[in-house]
C-alpha cells in the first residue's frame, strides 16, 4: 500500500494545488512497447524533459512543493525507465547532451530538497511518508541504472547525494527532539 495515497488531510481541488500524492507512472512491464528513438527524437525528448524540469523550479519558488516533487519524480521515472531510448546509457552521441540532462536532473533534486520546506499551504507541505516514499524511489532508480554504471557519477543518478539530501530532511523536521 502506498503510504503518500493514504494522506487524508484537506485538499485543495485548484488545478495547481491538486498534487497531494507522489506518484509515479506504472511500472516498465505495464507500459506499451515503443520503438527506438532516432537522435533528433532523442534531442527532442531530453529537451521536453528539460523543459519540464524548469517548471519544477518554478514551482518550488511558487511554493507548490508537493508538485515539484510529484513532477519530478514522474520525470525521473520516465528517463530511468527510457534510459536505453532515450540514448543516456551508451557513449555514443553527444556527451554534453548527456551530461547536460544528468546535471539538470540531479540539481533539480538537491534545489527541491533544500526548498522542502518552503511550502505556500499545507497541502503542499512534504511530509515523512513523502519522504520515505521518495527515499525509496530513489534507491529503486539507482538500482536500475547501477547495470548500465549510471550512480554516482556526472554521467547518472547522483543517489548517495540525493539519499544524504533526504535524510537531512527527515532528520531536520520530524527528529524527536528531547526535553531539558
Amino acid at each position: 500500500m502506498d503510504p503518500i495515497a493514504d494522506d487524508s488531510r484537506s485538499r485543495s481541488s485548484s488545478p495547481e494545488s491538486d498534487a497531494t500524492t507522489i506518484s509515479c507512472p506504472n511500472s516498465p512491464n505495464n507500459r506499451p512497447h515503443r520503438p527506438a528513438l532516432d537522435d533528433s527524437e532523442v534531442t527532442e525528448e531530453l529537451t521536453l524533459i528539460l523543459e519540464e524540469l524548469q517548471n519544477v523550479l518554478e514551482y518550488i519558488d511558487q511554493g507548490m512543493i508537493l508538485q515539484s516533487f510529484n513532477t519530478l519524480s514522474r520525470l525521473t521515472d520516465m528517463a530511468v525507465t527510457n534510459c536505453e531510448k532515450l540514448d543516456l546509457v551508451s557513449d555514443k552521441g553527444p556527451m554534453n547532451q548527456k551530461t547536460r540532462f544528468w546535471t539538470a536532473l540531479n540539481n533539480c533534486w538537491l534545489f527541491a530538497f533544500s526548498h522542502y520546506n518552503n511550502a505556500r499551504s499545507e497541502d503542499q507541505c512534504l511530509r515523512e511518508p513523502h519522504l520515505h516514499y521518495l527515499y525509496d524511489n530513489v534507491k529503486a532508480w539507482a538500482d536500475t541504472l547501477e547495470k548500465y554504471g549510471l550512480v554516482n557519477y556526472e554521467l547518472g543518478l547522483w543517489e548517495q547525494d540525493i539519499l544524504e539530501a533526504i535524510e537531512c530532511c527527515l532528520i531536520n523536521t520530524f527528529a524527536v527532539t528531547p526535553t531539558p
